[in-house]
């Protein structure tokens, strides 16, 4: 297994969740980061090249739309976590999977439920529908980095290989002996 890429992540640890959270830009570059930080991760992690891509292009149509329609309702945060624990997933091969979630301060969901499209424009929660096989959704949420800051989480699922679950729940464990609650 890869070495996990020196990026800037906060390791998040709780009763109900355990991951990884960067800080995305607020700006036109809030894509290319939540690609790129993806990406090197998901590298490291020895996910599939076929997944890898997949995932980014779900996350950069994510990430497009927190820029556009909540650019100034900061922070935009990327979120990457296990959607089962290790048990199920090693009874179930089917239930290995990551969910990648990008978090922005705009609380309304309604913009979700708009499926109008215009020219190249509206059609990326379709596509993350597609790619996905309709394991997405979007909830209210609060801020992994700013505690504080109400809105909600827009996120999809992907298939990984058991190790790549146990890597991201091995260093949870890390973190949390290190920093007990």
């Amino acid at each position: 297994m890869n070495t996990l890429p020196e990026v800037t992540a906060q390791t998040v640890t709780s009763s109900d969740c355990c991951g990884w959270t960067w800080s995305l830009p607020l700006g036109a570059m809030c894509a290319r980061r939540a690609r790129s930080v993806l990406r090197e991760t998901l590298m490291a992690l020895d996910v599939p090249p076929q997944t890898i891509g997949d995932a980014e292009l779900m996350v950069s149509e994510l990430a497009t739309n927190a820029y556009r329609h909540a650019g100034h309702h900061g922070p935009h945060e990327l979120w990457l976590f296990p959607r089962n624990g290790l048990d199920r997933a090693a009874a179930d091969p089917g239930a290995c999977e990551i969910v990648c979630a990008v978090f922005d301060a705009l609380p309304d969901l309604g913009l979700l439920a708009d499926n109008s499209f215009c020219g190249d424009f509206g059609r990326g929660l379709s596509i993350v529908a597609e790619i996905s096989h309709g394991r997405w959704g979007a909830q209210p949420a609060r801020s992994r980095l700013h505690h504080e800051v109400p809105g909600k989480a827009v996120w999809f699922a992907c298939p990984v290989p058991f190790a790549a679950l146990q890597a991201i729940v091995h260093q949870c464990d890390d973190a949390r002996h290190l920093h007990p609650a």
